[in-house]
């Protein structure tokens, strides 16, 4: 070969040296755009999780391959009511409580029965349920909505007149993507988050929640109450997927499984089981034999994860003593499960 041979291929093995480095770096790229599409700017799996797909643990599909795609479950439950009526009765009588509701239903077969369910409440907290479906529903048809910006500015003082329950509370000035906020809202029911993600999703977005679902409710007025039994629907449709996908609905029922409270139903069922849950609290104006009062309301709903016969329960009770109500909450749902349980 001579050394104008030798020139040309040594040009052209560093033109292709030079394609294959490119080549790789642009695959790099593309790899690791995709990494960043899948992951929220600024948050990690820890904060935030995303849901894998195909990966489902909380909607109806997973309970179904669970027991090999078949309900093998679905006979009904002989029923119980009345041992909850009674246990209410007793709490009434010993003048732990004022009033309490409850909304039961299996979610294998979709048997249900109620006690006071369709009495009105004011949900309050609850309210941060529908506000992470509006996000979740807009999200689906514009995903960047989740990897939006917000930042609270806490000069302007806290954005909700209720105590906040977050760990941390919110950092001023910082900015916070929205699925970050939908996160803390869920799992540490953060006041602030809820307040920053209301003021800034459309309002006909939130409404069209409620149309879909045939609830009758105006969430921009702030003395609107519902019932144990309207409030059922949002549960019910993620359990089902019937109203996001199947990816945001299960996305939805695990930020309410991580939620930071222990107390109330999920100390009334074992340590193993799984529950997607949601907790509401306030102090109410109400009148007993001719005089006006205060009295402490409470009102906790979740999907329930028996191994063999998920259920859905609602609970609402109204009395003097915080600590009682957490309580009470707690023995209604320990019967209910361990009814399910023996039965199932």
């Amino acid at each position: 070969m001579n050394k104008k041979d030798r020139t040309y291929m040594l040009s052209v093995n560093r033109n292709i040296l030079l394609s294959a480095v490119l080549a790789a770096f642009a695959i790099g790229v593309f790899i690791g755009s995709g990494f960043i599409a899948l992951t929220t700017p600024g948050q990690t799996e820890k904060t935030a999780p995303l849901v894998p797909d195909g990966n489902f643990r909380f909607i109806r599909t997973a309970m179904a391959l669970k027991e090999g795609g078949e309900n093998r479950h679905s006979m009904e439950l002989a029923p119980f009511r009345y041992k909850i009526k009674a246990l209410i009765d007793e709490k009434i009588n010993r003048n732990e409580v004022k009033a309490a509701s409850v909304y039961f239903r299996d979610l294998n077969n979709g048997n249900w029965f109620g006690i006071g369910e369709k009495e009105k409440f004011s949900p309050k907290s609850l309210l941060k349920l529908p506000l992470m479906l509006a996000y979740f529903k807009w999200a689906e048809s514009n995903p960047l909505v989740l990897r939006k910006r917000l930042t609270y500015n806490a000069s302007q003082g806290p954005l909700d007149p209720e105590p906040n329950r977050g760990k941390t509370g919110l950092e001023s000035d910082r900015p916070y993507t929205v699925n970050d906020l939908i996160y803390r809202m869920m799992t540490e029911d953060d006041n602030d988050a809820y307040s920053l993600l209301f003021a800034n999703i459309p309002r006909q977005r939130i409404d069209k929640v409620f149309k879909d679902l045939n609830v009758e409710y105006d969430p921009h007025t702030e003395d609107d109450s519902l019932s144990l039994r309207a409030f059922a629907s949002f549960y019910r449709v993620l359990f089902n997927a019937s109203y996001l996908s199947e990816k945001m609905s299960e996305k939805a029922l695990m930020y309410l499984a991580r939620s930071s409270l222990k107390h109330g139903m999920a100390s009334g069922i074992p340590l193993n089981i799984d529950i997607a849950g949601k907790f509401g609290e306030r102090t109410v104006k109400t009148t007993i034999e001719g005089k006006e009062t205060e009295l402490h309301q409470m009102h906790e709903f979740g999907i329930i994860y028996h191994p063999r016969r998920p259920f859905l329960i609602g609970i609402m009770v109204r009395g003097d003593d915080a600590n009682t109500l957490t309580r009470i909450i707690h023995d209604i749902t320990k019967l209910v499960y361990e009814e399910v349980d023996q039965q199932s």
